[in-house]
């Protein structure tokens, strides 16, 4: 009896402990929609670790995905990374260019962290990026690394 309510209180919790963060629904749409090739960046496992441990510039955690090869316009590009962001995440910097390229910058806050997602598109390559800042450690290390430092 006891193994059976361990097991289910294990297999309970799977849904709440491994949920799919906005981040992994963003790329994983991507991928699907456009056709693109997800490329593998050594030792971004690793470095992703010293972000975590070290907490360098304030930041406390990193997400990075690189496509290449896709096939995807630069308007249903936005609307795919807004759709699927949704309302939790807040559009800050939209940029377009005649050429095709396109870079969106979404925030949001709770309490302790600022997080920002940033998605761009270069002709058939597309670059996703999310930080976590703590704000206060990030203000500190630009003061810390002004030009103006008395």
């Amino acid at each position: 009896m006891f193994r059976l309510c361990a097991m289910l209180v294990l297999f309970s919790s799977f849904g709440t402990v491994l949920p799919a963060s906005d981040f992994d629904w963003l790329v994983r749409e991507f991928a699907r929609e456009s056709g693109a090739k997800q490329v593998h960046v050594p030792f971004l496992g690793f470095a992703r670790f010293l972000v975590v441990v070290g907490h360098p510039a304030g930041t406390t955690d990193m997400r990075l995905a690189i496509f290449e090869r896709g096939d995807l316009e630069t308007l249903r590009f936005s609307d795919l990374t807004d759709s699927t962001v949704g309302d939790s995440w807040s559009p800050m910097i939209r940029v377009r260019s005649k050429r095709g390229e396109s870079t969106n910058i979404y925030g949001r806050s709770d309490r302790k962290h600022l997080r920002l997602l940033i998605t761009t598109l270069d002709g058939d390559d597309a670059t996703f990026v999310q930080v976590n800042l703590e704000p206060k450690a990030l203000i500190r290390f630009i003061d810390d690394h002004s030009g103006n430092n008395r």
